[in-house]
């Protein structure tokens, strides 16, 4: 069953213009974007969620923790 994400509750603050000046979000919201954020500017491990995405998409053999454990 997939995941479903719930869209962050977005506020902005707007000048007397009417023009968007600022943007109020949850701490919670903040946290997981943030979290996120962190992820895709790594480059080594979104190299490695790319592999290992193509492994999936190409049905290579999984192994199990136990697997990975003993190789160690």
């Amino acid at each position: 069953m997939p995941k479903i994400i719930e869209a962050p509750k977005v506020e902005f603050i707007t000048s007397p213009e009417g023009k968007p000046k600022s943007v109020v979000i949850s701490l919670e919201d903040w946290n997981r974007i943030n979290e996120t954020l962190k992820i895709m500017s790594n480059k080594d491990l979104m190299h490695s969620i790319r592999r290992a995405k193509q492994q999936l998409r190409n049905n290579a053999r999984l192994l199990s923790l136990k697997e990975v454990l003993e190789n160690l």
